[in-house]
């Protein structure tokens, strides 16, 4: 019995991630919320912004809103999600360290000091990503001159 369980938690984990990290779900705002305030973290700084403290209040709340909303949606308490987020969490071993960060975020969004650390550890690795630049197709050869 033990062993279904913790395979419906896996599966409901699974889920969730997807709902956290997709589009339809949480994760079109998540992209909103970072490009629309990527700007206000300065993560060179030691100080805080006074600014950061509104910005998390707004996530976290609209964090537990859409949260509420998903749990409604699958027919399960906040009792489920608890079990949900750390069953995800130990499963993670072979998930991108992007996604780690995400159920980590998601554990500790209304803790505002570990919220910080999350956003500037996702700002660094934005920052720090390899940019590729696509090289322009040399132009084509000219036509061949008309003989004459």
């Amino acid at each position: 019995m033990a062993d279904y369980e913790d395979e419906r938690l896996r599966s409901l984990a699974q889920r969730l991630r997807t709902w956290l990290l997709s589009d339809e779900g949480f994760g079109s705002y998540l992209e909103n919320f970072f490009r629309e305030n990527s700007g206000y973290f300065d993560d060179y700084q030691e100080e805080h912004s006074l600014h950061y403290t509104a910005l998390h209040k707004e996530f976290a709340a609209k964090l537990e809103e859409e949260l509420q909303g998903w749990l409604r949606d699958e027919e399960l308490s906040e009792a489920h999600l608890e079990a949900i987020l750390q069953a995800g969490r130990d499963q993670e071993t072979e998930e991108a360290q992007e996604e780690v960060d995400m159920v980590d975020l998601m554990l500790e969004a209304m803790d505002y000091p570990k919220w910080i650390d999350h956003i500037f550890r996702l700002k660094r690795r934005v920052r720090d990503r390899r940019k590729v630049r696509v090289r322009k197709a040399p132009p084509p050869a000219p036509p061949p001159a008309p003989p004459e």
